[in-house]
């Protein structure tokens, strides 16, 4: 067997390395999801799942943002109506828990995520230009 190395064996590599990826969001996702709606667990039991899930789903987007890759490819407009998908569902998934008490509470969790959400997808755009201006230079851009 050659231990050569070049673009195929690459390719092949991270090919096989996106789709553990997935595999891994896809598991833990419904991993949550069976701990808290199946098994009814308290939040705070699953909390290390929960971190892990989302600080390897924020290192691959930040990193392949910082490498070139457009968040959502380019088109950015897809994503803004996708916040208030997710910022209903969060208060939902809150309310079910116990965790919103209140009317102060659910406008505060829908504002947080709102505003959490929305500082995401600018970070992200700001990391991606950040890469264009380093790498291309300041050449217009093509939109």
């Amino acid at each position: 067997m050659s231990k050569a190395v070049d673009e195929r064996t690459i390719a092949t590599q991270q090919q096989w390395q996106a789709r553990g990826m997935a595999i891994l969001s896809i598991a833990l996702s419904i991993d949550l999801l069976a701990r808290s709606l199946v098994l009814k667990q308290d939040p705070r039991q699953y909390l290390d799942i929960g971190l892990i899930w989302m600080a390897t789903m924020l290192y691959a987007a930040i990193g392949m943002t910082a490498s070139g890759v457009a968040p959502f490819g380019g088109k950015w407009w897809k994503m803004w109506p996708i916040i208030p998908l997710v910022v209903v569902g969060t208060t939902v998934m809150l309310a079910r828990f116990g965790m919103v008490p209140t009317l102060t509470a659910v406008v505060l969790s829908v504002v947080s995520a709102t505003v959490g959400l929305s500082v995401i997808i600018v970070i992200l755009g700001g990391i991606y230009s950040a890469w264009e201006r380093r790498t291309l230079g300041r050449a217009q851009r093509e939109e």
